[in-house]
């Protein structure tokens, strides 16, 4: 590409001409580490098919303060980037930690490049007007766009990206699990921030590109010793745990099981998810889906709030799609004034166990399982004005004894089944329909404000855990089309509520799921 770009582009706009933008995009970043910020960083990458000469482009950081004080960067002049290269602005102690990123690196030689609130980073062209080439913004539940963000910025952003995010260092209380926030697939853009961006293992100068789920994934944690980390997940304070859940762990260092549980239906070892220092934890998937998702699982439940006082709560979600690092409480109720900072995005089973109280009203007293869509984020806040998530339904879990329990979500082509084993015959279904052509990974948040009472507080365990792509006619999601999925489907004939023998997902078992079934016979068997 010519070095007069700029002109060129001035002058195409005032004559009206059209011209491509070229599709360099902001790749990767972390903004918060744990330690000095010394791992702070911004990656750019050209998904376009032809070199582009980035030289005098600017990676704009801004924010809500008066007088901008982020720093700003300039490419350097004679810089060109290749079809498929990436260019890094990050420190010396980031190309120490990555061995060596890339070869076309600015250094801005001091720690804390990037501020750790409310931000947006853009990347632009300059002139009069400046060409936004791709932008994202972070922590945007801190207060609405229009007030802080520059105007041509937010079309790039569908909202930026809601929630907050840390990169976790090695630390007494964290693990080295340094998580940072990048797009699911290399120069993936959709200009809604919360769709092409997730929590995932640092690759400053690499790919993103996590291997997409193919076949069926089934773990027993068996094969894993005690307090091994499963290789399957990644962990933001804490990397999940492979625990023995009939033996209790309270010791400070190693706390991975608060309590004693029964065996699980499975036996055996189980997995757990929790900072046992406090407060939000979450584990997210090394693996991805494109679209179409499943999971099959047991999670121990414990419904019993009766120890809870008053202002007390423990959530968790088990979703599909994206997760910010601290699973801040979704679903708060509208008498919460602050709004939701929970980052979730795509569709999950929330449960929240609490107590009200007068000082804290945004937790009422509850025991529940909800099935939701949080979308590509927003606020969580129920009924109100403000909200953006979509209960699909729920379920009042006060009464049901502890245990473990089955839980299944499928999402297929757009049409979303929750189910909830509460009797291991006869699941509770709820339905739903949510965006296509999305990719995300699994995620499990867990946290708590119970003082981090190992008595009180049930952080989430599962075993026997199964994660696949659903196969087209497979009823019971045991990834084999057989007779027991015919069966259902007749058995099932004429229902229009909510079944799960309603292949495709039109609102009644008819001829159409019959021979679906039949086409797709012996698939995945």
């Amino acid at each position: 590409m010519k070095r007069y770009f700029g002109f060129t582009l001035a002058l195409a706009l005032a004559s009206g001409m059209a011209l491509a933008q070229p599709r360099v995009v902001i790749n990767e970043f972390a903004y918060d580490d744990t330690g000095g910020d010394n791992l702070e960083f911004i990656e750019l990458y050209n998904a376009d098919t032809v070199p582009v000469d980035i030289s005098g482009w600017v990676v704009d950081c801004g924010d809500l303060l008066t007088g901008d004080n982020n720093a700003d960067f300039t490419i350097p002049a004679g810089t060109v980037l290749q079809p498929g290269q990436y260019y890094v602005i990050g420190t010396a102690d980031l190309n120490t930690r990555c061995g060596g990123c890339v070869n076309q690196t600015i250094d801005p030689g001091t720690a804390g490049i990037i501020e750790n609130d409310n931000e947006w980073i853009a990347l632009v062209i300059p002139g009069d007007p400046r060409v936004v080439v791709d932008a994202v913004v972070y922590e945007a539940n801190r207060s609405a766009l229009s007030s802080w963000v520059p105007a041509d910025i937010i079309p790039q952003l569908g909202g930026g990206l809601w929630g907050n995010y840390q990169s976790l260092e090695a630390g007494s209380s964290t693990d080295d699990a340094f998580m940072t926030i990048g797009r699911w697939r290399d120069g993936l853009d959709t200009n809604v921030n919360g769709r092409d961006f997730g929590h995932m293992r640092p690759s400053p100068g690499a790919s993103n590109n996590l291997p997409a789920l193919q076949g069926r994934l089934c773990l027993d944690f068996d094969n894993s010793s005690v307090g091994a980390r499963p290789s399957e997940f990644t962990g933001s304070y804490r990397e999940p745990r492979v625990i023995d859940p009939t033996q209790a762990d309270n010791t400070a260092a190693t706390a991975f099981n608060p309590n004693a549980l029964p065996a699980s239906p499975q036996g055996g070892n189980a997995m757990m998810v929790r900072d046992w220092a406090g407060g939000g934890n979450v584990a997210v998937s090394n693996f991805v889906y494109e679209g179409n998702a499943g999971y099959d699982l047991y999670v121990y439940i414990n419904p019993d709030n009766s120890a809870f006082g008053a202002g007390q709560v423990e959530t968790w979600m088990i979703g599909i799609g994206g997760a910010e690092s601290v699973h801040n409480h979704p679903l708060l109720l509208e008498t919460s004034t602050t709004g939701s900072a929970n980052g979730m995005t795509g569709v999950g089973w929330v449960f929240r166990r609490s107590v009200s109280a007068t000082s804290n009203p945004a937790h009422p007293t509850e025991v529940k399982l909800r099935l939701v869509d949080a979308g590509k984020g927003g606020d969580s806040r129920v009924s109100g004005p403000n909200n953006t998530w979509n209960i699909y339904g729920e379920i009042d879990l006060t009464g049901l004894s502890a245990g473990w329990y089955r839980l299944r979500l499928e999402v297929a082509n757009g049409a979303v089944k929750g189910y909830f084993y509460g009797d291991p015959n006869t699941p509770t279904v709820i339905c739903g329909t949510t965006a296509t052509d999305w990719v995300g990974g699994f995620y499990i948040g867990y946290r708590e404000t119970l003082g981090n009472n190992a008595a009180r507080i049930n952080p989430v365990r599962i075993d026997s855990a199964c994660f696949y792509v659903p196969v087209e006619g497979d009823v019971d999601g045991n990834g084999c089309v057989d007779d027991a999925d015919l069966l259902s489907v007749l058995f099932a004939f004429g229902a229009s509520e909510c079944s799960p023998a309603d292949v495709n997902g039109d609102g009644i078992v008819d001829d159409a799921d019959l021979l679906t079934v039949l086409f797709n016979f012996g698939s995945g068997c």
